[in-house]
This record gives structure tokens, C-alpha cells and sequence, in this order.
């Protein structure tokens, strides 16, 4: 005994071609002058969808489907096609020797009709392109902020290293500070060892006044120098004096600007 299985065999349909494989197929029919072929083949790549993701793919789909309509006599179809690809790539030129010189002036007088168009749309584009560059630049620029204070030139001329220490010289102001300190400390104790030495009288006895003159000696000595720091430490401050000083800094970013329109395309026409 036989048993008969059935298998059903669901039909698939064949893959349709992708956009490339159409743009060639295009090419191809333009080459063999098949017209008809290159708009049924050409214009879906194109309407109601841009299929072709390749720039110079898409100008020569233009150009090979505007040919093609104008050999089929269909001027209309023809001047929308070769509108679309004037707009889209202004610089392109049809090659004179292989298209024929009627085609040539048909194109070129789209071109020429489109020109005021272009211009407007170029300068359009430049101006989005320096404000794009324009928001660029400010969003990589620091802000530096400087806090300052104004010295003042009374603290410049006072001693012990004051001026110093304003002009935010502290190792300088600290060298003047000690030694005009030392200076004017041994000028005051010689001059009260001195006077310890003077009777009720206010005379020095004869034993005492070799070293008392010898101690008076020491005294305008170690005074004199300590107002001789004194004065240098005050010419110092001057001529180094600021009229402001920096007392601190704050680096930061702007607020973010605005980002603007994104992947700017070279010309942007509606049809």
C-alpha cells in the first residue's frame, strides 16, 4: 500500500534589486539608447525618495534621466530633471562631445535661469557656515577673570619692608624688614647703653667717656644705616610700584550656545 504526502511549495518572489544595481541597469539602457528604460529604471531612485545615497551616483542619475527625456521629446520632464540636478550640483557642465549641441543649450538655459536662485541659496549657505563657525568659536573659548586691587603709593614709601611686601615681593620686603629691625634695634641699645652711662649731672665721668663716645659712635652709625635702608627700601617700592596688582584668577566656559542645524547640506531647494 502507497502513501501519498503532499507538500505544499509556498512560492517566494525573487529579491528586487537594490538602488545600485538599478542606477547601473539605468547606465546600461542609456548606453544602448534605451530611453524608455532609463526613466521606468531611473525615476524611482528619485521620487518620491532620493534611493542613491552617493553624490556623484545621484548627479549622473540626474543627468542620464534628464537626457532621456529630452530625446523622448518630453521638454517639461526634461527641465525639472535637469533643474533638480542644476540645484543640486550648480558646477556641472554637460560634456559637448558626447552630448549632442541641443541638449547642451537646452541645459544651459536652465542653468542660466536658475542663476539668480544659486546665488541667493550660496550666500544663504555662507552665512549659516560663519554663524556655525561663529558658535564653534565661542564654544571653545575660556573666559579668564581677573580679580585685581590697587596698591597704594603712602604704603610704598613706609619702612620695614612695607612696600615691599605690598608689590607682592615678600623675600625682598622680608630682607628690609630684618634689616632695618637690626639696624634701628642696635642704633636705639647703644644709645641707652649711653645714656646709662651719663651721671645725675648729665655728664659722663672721665672713665666712662672713651666708651661712652665709642657707644654714641656706634649709635649714628647703626641709626644712619637703618635710615639709609630705610629710603632705599622706599626708592625700591616706588619703582616697582603697580598701579594694580592681580589678587587672583577664575578661569571658565561660556553657557553653551546654541548648536544650530546639524549636517548642512551644500544646497537646500525644495521642488
Amino acid at each position: 500500500m502507497r502513501l501519498a504526502l503532499w507538500v505544499p511549495v509556498l512560492a517566494t518572489p525573487l529579491a528586487h534589486a537594490g538602488p545600485i544595481e538599478d542606477f547601473n541597469q539605468g547606465k546600461n539602457a542609456y548606453l544602448y539608447g534605451d530611453f524608455n528604460a532609463v526613466v521606468s529604471t531611473l525615476t524611482p531612485l528619485i521620487d518620491p525618495n532620493i534611493q542613491l545615497t552617493d553624490p556623484e551616483d545621484l548627479a549622473r542619475a540626474y543627468e542620464l534621466l534628464g537626457l532621456s527625456h529630452f530625446y523622448l521629446d518630453q521638454r517639461d520632464d526634461a527641465r525639472r530633471i535637469f533643474k533638480r540636478l542644476v540645484l543640486f550640483r550648480p558646477e556641472t557642465r554637460l560634456n559637448p562631445v558626447l552630448v549632442p549641441p541641443p541638449a547642451v543649450a537646452f541645459y544651459e538655459a536652465v542653468r542660466a535661469s536658475l542663476a539668480d536662485d544659486i546665488a541667493r541659496e550660496r550666500a544663504a549657505l555662507e552665512r549659516r557656515r560663519r554663524e556655525e563657525a561663529e558658535r564653534l568659536r565661542r564654544a571653545n573659548q575660556v573666559i579668564i577673570e581677573i580679580e585685581t586691587r590697587r596698591p597704594s603709593r603712602l604704603a610704598a614709601v613706609l619702612p620695614f619692608g612695607a612696600g615691599q611686601f605690598q608689590n607682592d615681593d615678600p623675600v625682598l620686603g622680608g630682607l628690609f624688614l630684618g634689616t632695618e629691625l637690626i639696624t634701628a634695634g642696635l642704633s636705639v641699645t647703644f644709645f641707652l647703653m649711653a645714656e646709662d652711662l651719663r651721671l645725675t649731672t648729665g655728664r659722663f665721668a672721665r672713665e666712662d667717656l672713651d666708651r661712652a663716645r665709642s657707644l654714641q659712635t656706634a649709635q649714628l652709625i647703626t641709626g644712619g644705616a637703618a635710615a639709609t635702608l630705610m629710603v632705599l627700601g622706599a626708592v625700591q617700592a616706588l619703582w616697582a610700584f603697580r598701579e594694580r596688582v592681580e589678587v587672583g584668577r577664575t578661569t571658565r566656559r561660556p553657557s553653551a550656545p546654541d548648536p544650530g542645524p546639524r549636517g548642512l547640506s551644500p544646497l537646500s531647494f525644495t521642488f
